[in-house]
């Protein structure tokens, strides 16, 4: 049996083969290190959205301390000279009903 000669065209299949394997794997790497990257870059975002909502908790804490009632009293008593009143110094007008519309 005689051995067929290695033609210029198989060659270039071979070549063709090689060449789309080394395309397609150098592909591969690209896409992979892009999406390494940007799993990083979603990594610190998360974190800081995390810390933003830690920060926005302890601020509404702190609003919620600075807007209550025991805190306040004494700043208008003191600044303003205002006082709570005595339960004969408050008068409860009754509300009236309206006719239509929205109340």
């Amino acid at each position: 049996m005689a051995k067929r000669p290695v033609t210029i065209r198989g060659r270039w299949i071979v070549a063709a083969v090689l060449l789309g394997f080394v395309v397609t794997t150098a592909a591969v790497i690209a896409r992979r290190s892009y999406g390494d990257s940007e799993a990083r870059q979603m990594s610190a975002i998360e974190a800081e959205v995390r810390q933003l909502r830690n920060e926005r908790v302890r601020l509404e804490a702190e609003i919620r301390d600075a807007s209550s009632r025991v805190r306040l009293v004494p700043i208008a008593e003191g600044q303003l000279g205002m006082h709570v009143p005595a339960d004969t110094q408050v008068v409860i007008l009754p509300r009236q009903a309206r006719r239509g519309g929205t109340p």
